[in-house]
């Protein structure tokens, strides 16, 4: 089926990737902030998107001047169900009740619902171009409740939620073995766990470990392991990792022994990693000392002195 997904204005590029990481297709059209894309996978999009808002099938795209040849001749009673509505987008040319219209002109026995329709049938207009979609799902947006603020142990630095579900997305997986190794207090790992994964959290800072499971037990997250473990001597397997290095301005010398330490003992753990660095640091320059590659590369940015860099990497 091809869906039709809104995607988040606030990173439109991760947004992309995270889908497309997800159903391994790469044929795609994007129309501002509209990804269209032939998805045949069982994922559970709503469950597991952080930079989307909603997901729509696909219903037809056509120039502005041939919309309402297109709604006569599209059969809208194979998506019709008990009622419906239109809704029209970034338009000032065409009126919903007009559009409805000539739906209604197309159903046997048509009933319009304002509030709660069954069917609901939106129009995007983009430039010279109009794409039709049927509504589907919003985005399950609970992982707001677990912002870092609110969990029982914070930390001030750890990862939105939505950064951290994109980060895992990233990977392409959508079951196995996830590994921190520089968990926290438990950002990225509470949502890997609520997401499905089996979850692997380790930090040299006992007291790190300790507010990582109070998080857990907090948030419900099962079939996790943390432990007090040194990220440079890892000898488990795992499918991926994906991981925020920790970091400080005041110690980058260390920052920069840790990394490559860090880049070089990984390589036996893991072919697939998301991991981050801040932006301050030279990390092409460190991930050339190791037989890391880089494939994808986005940049978040947090505040005027903090711009995180994610990178996807693979042997």
């Amino acid at each position: 089926m091809t869906k039709l997904f809104l995607l988040s204005k606030q990173n439109i590029e991760l947004a992309k990737e995270e889908i497309l990481s997800l159903t391994e297709n790469n044929e795609y059209e994007l129309h501002d902030d509209l990804l269209i894309i032939d998805d045949k996978s069982k994922i559970d999009f709503e469950n597991r998107l952080g930079y989307t808002h909603t997901i729509y099938k696909f219903l037809f795209k056509c120039k502005k001047e041939k919309l309402t040849e297109s709604i006569k001749s599209y059969n809208w009673q194979k998506i019709y169900n008990k009622d419906f509505c239109v809704r029209v987008h970034n338009s000032s040319e065409f009126e919903e009740k007009e559009i409805a219209s000539l739906i209604w002109n197309k159903i046997k026995n048509p009933k319009v619902n304002l509030t709660i329709p069954k069917t609901k049938i939106e129009f995007f207009f983009i430039k010279n171009n109009v794409i039709a979609a049927l509504f589907q799902s919003n985005i399950d947006k609970s992982f707001l409740n677990r912002k870092a603020h609110l969990r029982p142990e914070l930390h001030p630095t750890s990862l939105h939620p939505k950064l951290a579900r994109a980060c895992i997305n990233l990977t392409g997986l959508t079951k196995g073995t996830l590994l921190d190794p520089f968990c926290g207090s438990g950002g990225i790992l509470i949502e890997a766990g609520l997401m499905g994964f089996k979850v692997i959290g380790y930090d040299i800072d006992e007291s790190q470990i300790k507010r990582a499971e109070i998080n857990f037990k907090h948030y419900k997250v099962k079939n996790y392991k943390l432990k007090k473990q040194d990220s440079t001597n890892i000898n488990k397997k795992v499918k991926a990792i994906v991981t925020d290095l920790p970091y400080g301005k005041g110690s980058k010398l260390l920052n920069k022994n840790l990394y490559v330490s860090f880049l070089n003992s990984s390589q036996n753990i893991t072919k697939n990693m998301i991991i981050i660095f801040p932006d301050f640091i030279n990390y092409k320059k460190l991930i050339k000392k190791t037989k890391w590659k880089i494939e994808k590369e986005f940049k978040v940015y947090i505040h005027k002195s903090l711009t995180r860099i994610i990178l996807k990497l693979t042997q």
